[in-house]
């Protein structure tokens, strides 16, 4: 009975010592992973310095959704008109809508409790009213000159460069692909307008400024008008061009963002007498497409522009 009762107590006390053990590396791991949360580095912005966490976790965006989704990062909270870009429709499942541009609601954002905000504008008071609620980076629109430079930016800025360079070299094969399409079909001498439609006045648009810009000259690097190139690429980006002007802004090829308003335009004497008009090289871009400017949308617009182009290349050879 003494040997059963000694045996019992060994047994007891080995698995009380077992149970020990593992309390300190349970603890160790939950410690680690909230330190991991909780580091800090300090970045330059606008507003200067900022701490921000080194690995965000509930990021709020009300601009650079897609730079985050192309990382692998998805956001708790976005805006309305970002959520419904069509290039990313099937990565935003689980994303909140913080409200629509000019009407984000802060009541939401609250309830998200970010760790990290970046936002578009400049506005002061809109830097003031975030970063009450977390750390809040402004990157206004404009910032970086291509695709490129953006992505790789947001990789160092979020600590996802390996991602950045990955996405970026799956870009640079797809864009090279919508490249190869357009061989034997634009020739050196062919001009590309970007350009929008309204009944008085058009309005012509450079490199960087949605529209598909950044797809058509950056992207596709297809060559812009003269005139194109020396007033918007690199530099204002936009400008209001009246109708007697227009020819000297019109490339061979144009590509005019349209909706239901903006028709009108076809049945002007001055466009109808452009050279992309007669020779059916006059492309309409729809702006709920059109009007993104993030790496996803880009890549994709390219895509779609090219694949046009060799539709209606098929389609005027028939003609003939």
């Amino acid at each position: 009975m003494w040997i059963v009762m000694m045996l019992l107590s060994v047994i007891l006390v080995l698995t009380a010592c077992s149970g020990n053990v593992k309390q300190p590396d349970e603890k160790q791991n939950q410690n680690s992973s909230e330190q991991k949360s909780e580091e800090m580095k300090t970045v330059k912005t606008i507003h200067g310095d900022i701490k921000i966490p080194v690995h965000p976790q509930r990021i709020v965006v009300d601009m650079y959704q897609n730079d985050l989704l192309a990382l692998g990062i998805k956001p708790v909270g976005s805006v309305k008109y970002y959520l419904d870009n069509p290039f990313s429709k099937e990565l935003v499942q689980g994303i909140a809508s913080i409200g629509d541009r000019g009407s984000v609601s802060i009541e939401t954002v609250l309830t998200l409790e970010p760790d990290l905000i970046l936002i578009g504008s400049k506005d002061a008071s809109e830097y003031e009213k975030y970063s009450k609620i977390a750390p809040t980076i402004v990157i206004p629109y404009g910032t970086y000159k291509n695709v490129h430079e953006e992505l790789t930016a947001f990789g160092e800025l979020l600590g996802k460069e390996q991602e950045a360079k990955t996405w970026l070299a799956q870009y640079d094969q797809r864009m090279q692909a919508a490249r190869d399409k357009l061989k034997g079909i634009i020739q050196p001498e062919d001009t590309f307008t970007v350009m929008e439609a309204s009944d008085k006045e058009y309005y012509v648009y450079g490199d960087n400024f949605g529209r598909g810009g950044q797809a058509v000259y950056r992207g596709l690097n297809l060559t812009p008008p003269p005139l194109v190139q020396k007033e918007l690429l690199g530099g204002t980006q936009w400008k209001s061009v009246s109708k007697e002007v227009i020819n000297q802004y019109a490339g061979s090829y144009i590509f005019l963002t349209v909706n239901k308003d903006l028709r009108g335009y076809k049945g002007d004497s001055i466009w109808k007498s452009l050279n992309a008009v007669r020779q059916g090289k006059v492309f309409e871009l729809q702006e709920d497409r059109y009007w993104y400017f993030d790496p996803i949308a880009i890549v994709g617009q390219a895509e779609e522009i090219a694949d046009m182009i060799v539709q209606r290349n098929k389609e005027n050879a028939a003609q003939k």
